[in-house]
């Protein structure tokens, strides 16, 4: 675990203040994403020249979102979203900059339909989408880009690539 927490430190820490570049934290419905689904996700994180990887299992429903993420077998964070707002159980391994929240705004991203998103998405925001392709922009200008494998989206590989932050993950999805 001590090997873990750098890497994910400085990956959230840069997400974690304040910046006109990220995107930012809102959540989007658990209804808009139009279906029931489990996912078992494998993530790897590539940044600052380390590649690390943990396990995720994703529950969607139209009344919650629910996620775990687990690291060497240990759940490290358990993230819960429905109508009376986020919770967040976390491992007291973790440190306080390490967020659940991010990790499931970034698969709402990659999952969640474009015009929900960009229903959400304050002003200047938009979501622009390829055949096998999304891009966040702010003003225009790429903040995220993501690439899939497949359809539907959600199944294959998903690459997430944050562009002003440097970190890109790679989430390889079945459905449970």
């Amino acid at each position: 675990m001590r090997r873990w927490l750098p890497l994910l430190l400085t990956l959230l820490v840069a997400c974690a203040g304040p910046s006109s570049n990220e995107v930012p934290l809102g959540y989007v419905a658990p209804a808009a994403f139009g279906r029931t689904l489990t996912l078992t996700q494998q993530i790897t994180v590539a940044a600052m020249g380390e590649t690390r990887s943990f396990e995720a299992v994703v529950a969607i429903d139209p009344e919650r979102v629910d996620l775990a993420a687990l690291a060497m077998g240990r759940r490290m964070i358990a993230v819960h979203l429905d109508a009376s707002g986020l919770r967040e159980d976390r491992s007291p391994l973790l440190p306080d900059a390490v967020s659940g929240a991010r990790i499931l705004r970034d698969l709402q991203l990659a999952y969640w339909p474009r015009e929900a998103l960009a229903a959400a998405l304050p002003a200047g925001w938009t979501v622009e989408e390829g055949e096998r392709s999304r891009d966040v922009l702010l003003n225009g200008a790429s903040i995220l880009h993501i690439e899939y494998s497949g359809e539907p989206r959600w199944r294959g590989r998903t690459t997430l690539e944050h562009r002003r932050f440097g970190y890109r993950l790679t989430i390889e999805s079945d459905e449970a």
